[in-house]
């Protein structure tokens, strides 16, 4: 929670390890069910926005090998989001955020850099009392965990990532931190009916060597 002024301002936030084929079948459900818009954040000269951010050139992929890659507003169909001028600037530059847009959620989207590491996708809002804020946030959040594995230190850990777990590191910062930061995959839990499996598995070849 933060404050501003007089405002008090909730912030929200989630991350999850997902492959590109993870991120597809979330955004798909994710657009299945609501009517929005995303608009590329950041430092721009025109407005770029689509309707389904899997066409997007990048989708899926961490070209920047650092946890801060590809972020997007995603706002209600039928909004043009408000843009932030620097007054110092004379020129057509403008800048895309979550400032002034709060009816609105912002993510950044990861995925696979050179076949090698794979970074988090983060969805956050810094508006989550706005109650379109606060909608769009459950909803996206709703949609990961329909393919989420298992959760590991705030994690979650989508199913095709998990599955390439031992192909990947799990990065949380950069490519050139050290492993130590990464998500270490022999620490990820397993899930309670994998666990239940795996014990019945167990005590059933016990009992029948005995």
């Amino acid at each position: 929670m933060n404050i501003r002024g007089d405002h008090i301002m909730i912030t929200k936030s989630f991350r999850i390890f997902a492959t590109k084929e993870d991120l597809i079948s979330i955004f798909n459900d994710f657009q299945q069910n609501n009517e929005i818009q995303y608009f590329k954040c950041g430092r721009n000269d025109d407005l770029i926005k689509t309707s389904n951010i899997t066409k997007e050139r990048h989708f899926g992929l961490n070209i920047k090998g650092n946890h801060i890659n590809n972020q997007w507003l995603v706002c209600l169909s039928n909004t043009t989001p408000l843009k932030r001028k620097n007054k110092f600037c004379l020129d057509n530059i403008f800048f895309i955020d979550q400032e002034l847009n709060k009816a609105s959620i912002l993510i950044d989207i990861g995925g696979l850099y050179e076949n090698q590491a794979l970074f988090q996708t983060e969805i956050s809002t810094i508006w989550y009392e706005n109650e379109i804020s606060k909608d769009l946030y459950t909803m996206m959040k709703k949609s990961c965990k329909k393919y989420t594995h298992s959760r590991h230190n705030g994690y979650l850990i989508a199913n095709d990532a998990y599955s390439k777990r031992e192909y990947y590191r799990f990065c949380t910062i950069s490519i050139d931190s050290p492993s130590s930061y990464d998500l270490k995959y022999k620490q990820l839990h397993i899930k309670r009916n994998d666990y239940r499996r795996t014990m019945r598995s167990y005590y059933g070849k016990y009992y029948k060597n005995k």
